[in-house]
């Protein structure tokens, strides 16, 4: 610690990106920095460039958007925060399986929104599917989630879909949901998580040693950032509001035996050497998927492999991912 004197931390935090949250209870490992809140990124970056801090703790998506901001000031992510629960959840009395058919739900990622709209089957338009606004609710707002579970108390709206961890942040009592990209613990439906969601990023100045906070940051979640990246980089700019992209990573053993219960040959030979045997390395699973406008397609592709050879195994996903998205029409009507 005081050989790069990295006592100070500014951060960057909202309820729907919760980094202070997260930071409070990394506090153990955090006893001797320096925290203090910052009001934008645009202000973080700046402290950061002056050395008035040393870390900057940021949400994914506003560095994302605002990347221009860190190549201007020279300034680099060097870690990612441990993910806890990336996915969004359904606050509501009824499950995703239950929603009856003409549900208002409020939720403003669109992917998700067409996901939804998916699981309707051949009658996806019934589904009422509006944005918070449309109720005057800011879904970045403690206050205002409340707001909206009262909606449901009073049979107003069905349910509303929120970050994961926004739930407790909010104070919510109303049943929620968790909508996962397992197909098989949702019961054969299938919820590709929003890019970013609990995904929080630690930018430094150039040059910053990453390996002085590994004892606190994740590397997992920072192979998450670098693919979600990629996807995005590499992505045509008119399907990164409809895109979902899932990344994680386990261990050779449960992969094989969720690829055997369910017949997956495609994974069981990816995993399988013509002997019968595995490497035990740790895998990396990806899926990546666009919906059309109605929910009734869906274009994805997935991939498992080696986790020291990600960087390579993503070069070529994206060649395939861009030969596959060629042609398709994300909001013709079917």
């Amino acid at each position: 610690m005081s050989e790069v004197n990295t006592d100070r931390i500014g951060i960057l935090s909202s309820l729907s990106h919760h980094c202070a949250a997260r930071i409070d209870a990394l506090s153990a490992h955090l006893s001797e920095y320096k925290i203090e809140n910052v009001q934008s990124l645009i202000q973080g970056c700046q402290i950061l460039d002056e050395g008035e801090i040393d870390l900057l703790i940021a949400p994914s998506n506003i560095v994302w958007n605002e990347k221009e901001i860190l190549v201007n000031k020279g300034l680099t992510v060097v870690a990612a925060l441990q993910r806890n629960h990336p996915f969004h959840v359904l606050v509501s009395r009824d499950d995703p399986w239950h929603l009856k058919a003409d549900a208002i739900v409020l939720c403003d990622e669109i992917v998700i929104q067409r996901q939804l709209l998916r699981r309707r089957g051949k009658i996806p338009r019934r589904l009422d599917v509006r944005n918070f606004s449309d109720f005057d609710i800011d879904s970045n707002s403690g206050e205002d989630l409340r707001r909206a579970e009262k909606l449901i108390n009073d049979g107003e709206i069905d349910g509303f879909v929120i970050p994961r961890g926004s739930y407790p942040l909010s104070g919510l009592n109303e049943r929620r949901h968790a909508m996962l990209p397992d197909a098989e613990e949702m019961a054969g439906m299938r919820f590709v998580p929003a890019p970013f969601v609990d995904l929080m990023l630690v930018l430094a100045r150039q040059g910053f040693p990453a390996h002085t906070i590994h004892s606190w940051t994740d590397s997992e979640a920072m192979n998450a950032w670098s693919v979600t990246k990629a996807i995005f980089e590499r992505t045509p700019q008119e399907f990164h509001d409809v895109i979902g992209i899932h990344y994680r990573q386990r261990q050779i053993g449960p992969l094989l035996e969720e690829a055997e219960k369910v017949n997956d040959l495609f994974v069981i030979d990816s995993l399988m050497d013509p002997e019968g045997d595995n490497d035990g390395l740790l895998r990396y699973e990806i899926i990546v998927e666009v919906l059309n406008e109605d929910g009734t397609r869906t274009t994805g592709i997935e991939r498992v492999g080696p986790v020291d050879k990600l960087n390579i195994d993503i070069h070529f996903m994206m060649n395939d991912w861009n030969s596959i998205l060629e042609g398709m029409a994300i909001s013709e009507e079917e």
